[in-house]
């Protein structure tokens, strides 16, 4: 069976059903004041289907009018120092390779400003940085400019000579098309890219708590450079970041070399890769609903043990989760670092989100995470707060 869209990716084939997840959180990254509002929250339909040819995965019940992206949503993950050095880390490294001295650093999906403001510093150049969940000062501010709204399309864009965009490039509607205008804006100009999303085969070979609805695309090696090719961008290399969690790829255009020829240093990876992927989405569906139920069933057992079971971390992969998990409200407590989430209520479920200190009271003997990266991190939060429980990762 396949469905009358054509691949976003590669653009020959359509795309081909493999996994309804049903009715998930539409806002998963807005944290609400009232409980009422939480539970009443939007849903949306997660129903998944691939590219046989290039392995790209789209949810193709996708609808964009629900989705608003406005300063309510957070999804800031920098409150960890995990991930401050995993940042910190990048910039150094886009710093070291790429002369950015003087040049205009383009940040599309630009957060809350952190990654922007910290390459312009360490690499000397001046950004213009755009996010509609930008809650921060807008226009410009020492080399740093910030808009909160949308990137524009078109003309509108500044004459870059480097973008970024770290975890949006998933949430288009038309991720071909955007690609295909960012390329016209170099207008023949020499410029490069990099642009980081989940890495969908880790998330498809797992129980795919990062299968959410604002992201519509999901990209691995093979299909993200074969969007970025189709769109005329030369690919310089791509691979994975974060405890292979985060795929990134560079990216150049009208890039020369002796004798007036562009130059092409990348190349498309291999079939292999793509077989890889065609793997995880091969067994996705059976894993995901067979993960819900494990973890309504460990839930449970916890609690018929006394371990007092929590959830460290309320972003989009515990929100997630815990639809998919706990919409009985078994756990004893969600915990987060960010204070922008404390004393609010997150989308469906209703679980308020606590400060980590509250577990010193709770003495959890349970902790589950959703994101191993964090694991050594939480692991000494935990110690510092005197807890002393097992962290089990969903």
């Amino acid at each position: 069976m396949t469905t009358d869209r054509l691949c976003d990716a590669c653009g020959e084939e359509r795309l081909v059903p493999f996994a309804d997840l049903g009715d998930i959180p539409v806002l998963c990254g807005v944290h609400w004041e009232a409980h009422g509002d939480a539970v009443a929250s939007p849903v949306g339909r997660m129903e998944l289907a691939h590219c046989p040819r290039c392995a790209y995965v789209r949810n193709i019940a996708f609808e964009p009018d629900k989705l608003v992206y406005d300063t309510t949503m957070d999804t800031n993950l920098h409150f960890s120092p995990a991930f401050q050095r995993f940042s910190a880390d990048l910039v150094q490294s886009l710093s070291e390779r790429y002369d950015l001295n003087g040049k205009l650093v383009l940040d599309i999906g630009c957060g809350q400003g952190e990654f922007l403001k910290e390459l312009t510093h360490v690499g000397g150049a001046t950004g213009v940085g755009y996010d509609a969940m930008y809650a921060g000062e807008t226009g410009t501010s020492g080399a740093t400019t910030f808009h909160s709204a949308l990137a524009p399309r078109g003309g509108g864009l500044p004459e870059y000579d480097f973008f970024t965009s770290r975890h949006w490039f998933e949430h288009l509607d038309d991720p071909y098309e955007f690609l295909v205008d960012l390329r016209e804006q170099a207008k023949g100009r020499e410029v490069f890219g990099y642009v980081e999303v989940p890495d969908a085969v880790y998330d498809l070979a797992t129980a795919g708590w990062e299968v959410i609805y604002p992201h519509v695309s999901y990209f691995d090696a093979y299909s993200l450079a074969s969007i970025f090719g189709r769109a005329g961008w030369t690919v310089e290399s791509t691979g994975t970041l974060f405890s292979g969690m985060f795929r990134y790829i560079e990216v150049s255009a009208n890039r020369p070399r002796a004798g007036g020829h562009v130059a092409h240093t990348g190349e498309l990876p291999s079939m292999r890769a793509r077989d890889k992927q065609l793997a995880a989405i091969a067994g996705f569906a059976e894993r995901h609903h067979a993960e819900r139920e494990r973890w309504r069933g460990t839930i449970a057992q916890l609690n018929a043990d006394g371990a007092r079971p929590v959830l460290w971390g309320a972003g989009s992969r515990g929100v997630q989760f815990l639809t998919l998990a706990d919409r009985e409200l078994g756990l004893h407590g969600v915990v987060d670092l960010n204070p922008r989430k404390w004393g609010r209520f997150l989308p469906v479920t209703g679980h308020r989100v606590d400060p980590p200190s509250t577990l010193t009271t709770l003495q959890p003997k349970a902790v589950v995470i959703t994101n191993p990266a964090y694991k050594e991190e939480i692991a000494k939060s935990l110690a510092d707060l005197g807890v002393t429980a097992e962290i089990l990762v969903a």
